[in-house]
């Protein structure tokens, strides 16, 4: 009984709403989607532009050769393994060596 007359008293509420007076309220912050900075590089998006990526990378990692760098076909393993034999470094710090680049990038 007491459902009934919360439901009762809801639809008389809405009822007594001027038209339209639910849809003109302000937008909330979730309304809107966050715009994705332009800086912020995935490896997917580096992989998936990687010809144009290439000079930026013989940028960063000089020692690597031309060959290296196509062998590389954007797949992030295979550069760090090169960057490893060149530069004769471990794993993480070729792999912090490639998040630092991503950050830098425009």
């Amino acid at each position: 009984m007491a459902k009934s007359r919360i439901l009762a008293t809801a639809v008389a509420a809405c009822l007594l709403c001027a038209p339209g007076a639910l849809a003109q309220t302000a937008p909330t912050a979730q309304s809107a989607p966050a715009k994705e900075s332009f800086r912020t590089w995935t490896w997917n998006k580096v992989s998936g532009n990687w010809k144009r990526m290439k000079g930026t990378v013989k940028q960063r990692w000089g020692k690597l050769t031309n060959n290296e760098i196509s062998e590389a076909k954007g797949r992030r393993e295979a550069l760090n393994g090169f960057i490893q034999a060149r530069y004769g470094i471990d794993r993480e710090t070729a792999d912090r060596q490639i998040d630092d680049w991503l950050k830098t990038l425009k």
